[in-house]
């Protein structure tokens, strides 16, 4: 009888601790099940946020708060019609955006919430890292996930061409478009779309990189002994066309000159009025910036030497016969980091990678223009006779106008030792999601 009494009592003791472990077990399991809710959450609502807010345009210079409302502008847009939150709870301030949280209800009414916050370290300059925290919570258990988004400027259209134009262009006789230091720095790109003839060669002529087209419907046309030395490509992506911003030149144009360029000049940050059309003829030398107000009508039919760059004011009317630069005489260049002391350059310098913005503006070289040290950037392009040269950079039409090479010229593209985004030239500032950042 104490035989079976004792065996009732170890079994009872058994079924006692069996009964807590399962107890225990459960209530592991429920946990485990709880947390893995929870992530799926706190994932969802960082896909969420990816998905809205990746590739997104945000505006350049601006603070951490700018930032934020751009972020917190565009996301109210998105989800303006969606029944997850209400939008109207956005908030953002210098320091985060906080959104309402999103409660989410399963099949069997249970229900869940994702919470997420989105913080700029920093403004919305180039690499600003934006961190972007979603909690999801599911009963008792909590996950939070993060990952990283980056500011970063688009990639400008001179970044993968040497010429690129938005018109048709043209290249005959004997002319010729070559790389320095490689065959693809020479590559020629038209982006006009008012004729199918986007690029023509003509003659003895040729490119030692790519002829593309963006137009899909655009061709090549090729007659003589013409080379093209890297591939013909129609229906070519077309690159992000920068915008030309000339204000950051013009505080530095503080000599006006009111002469008809006749005599040997010297020029310092020098302003042309409009319709003073001067014709410099004799030996110029020119330190820092000529700021050309519009109307005009520039010519450079001497020897000119320029420590510095051109920049023209962006016209109010199209009108190329009253907009122009003309170099047919001889012209050397060197950037503005190699301008001598003085405060009158000081910020000047480091505006580098430029050497002719004019918007609105022909541009036509009769006359060899040897080093260029600089993009050349303008609405119109002539190269004409023996205009031959090395152009540091590239060459930028901005309108579907023309953009000729004929002769003997020989462009020489140079792509090294060039900034990745010229001064005054400004692409875009995106939002880009940073590989490998997640994190929990």
């Amino acid at each position: 009888m104490l035989v079976t009494l004792f065996f009732l009592a170890v079994f009872a003791a058994l079924a006692v601790a069996i009964a807590a472990s399962a107890d225990m077990n459960l209530i592991v399991s429920r946990n485990r099940l709880n947390g893995q809710q929870a992530g799926a959450l706190a994932e969802t609502g960082l896909q969420l946020t990816r998905r809205h807010i990746g590739g997104i345009p945000v505006p350049s210079g601006a603070d951490a708060s700018s930032l934020h409302k751009a972020i917190a502008d565009h996301l109210e847009a998105t989800l303006a019609s969606s029944s997850m939150l209400n939008t109207g709870l956005i908030h953002y301030d210098s320091n985060r955006i906080n959104l309402p949280p999103i409660t989410i209800t399963r099949p069997d009414g249970r229900t869940g919430e994702v919470c997420i916050d989105i913080l700029a370290s920093g403004g919305a300059t180039d690499n600003t890292t934006v961190t972007v925290t979603s909690t999801g919570r599911f009963d008792n258990a909590a996950q939070t996930v993060y990952y990283n988004m980056t500011v970063q400027r688009g990639r400008s259209v001179l970044a993968d061409y040497g010429i690129a134009s938005k018109s048709p262009v043209r290249i005959e006789g004997d002319a010729w478009v070559l790389g320095v230091n490689d065959a693809t720095e020479a590559s020629v790109m038209s982006a006009t779309y008012s004729t199918p003839g986007a690029i023509t060669f003509r003659g003895s002529c040729g490119v030692s990189g790519d002829a593309a087209v963006c137009n899909p419907n655009g061709e090549i046309h090729k007659k003589g002994n013409v080379t093209v030395g890297g591939s013909e490509i129609i229906g070519a992506a077309e690159p992000e066309w920068p915008r030309v911003n000339t204000d950051l030149f013009e505080p530095y144009a503080t000599n006006t000159y009111t002469g008809d360029g006749s005599g040997n000049l010297i020029l310092s940050n020098v302003r042309i009025p409009p319709n003073t059309n001067p014709n410099f003829s004799g030996n110029t030398i020119i330190y820092g910036v000529m700021y050309v107000e519009s109307p005009n009508r520039i010519t450079f039919s001497g020897n000119a030497n320029f420590i510095g760059l051109i920049v023209c004011e962006t016209p109010a009317l199209d009108d190329l016969d009253a907009h122009s630069i003309q170099f047919t005489g001889s012209a050397s260049t060197s950037g503005p980091e190699n301008l001598p002391p003085g405060k009158q350059y000081d910020g000047l310098r480091e505006l580098t990678g430029s050497f002719l913005l004019a918007p609105g503006y022909s541009a036509k070289f009769a006359g060899n223009f040897g080093a260029i040290n600089g993009c050349i950037v303008a609405s119109e392009f002539k190269f004409t006779g023996d205009a031959s040269g090395r152009v540091k950079g590239g060459i930028m039409n901005l309108r579907d106008s023309q953009f000729t090479i004929k002769g003997d010229s020989t462009i020489l593209i140079d792509k090294s030792d060039t900034p990745e985004h010229p001064a005054g030239l400004e692409t875009s500032l995106r939002l880009v999601c940073v590989s490998g950042s997640y994190r929990e």
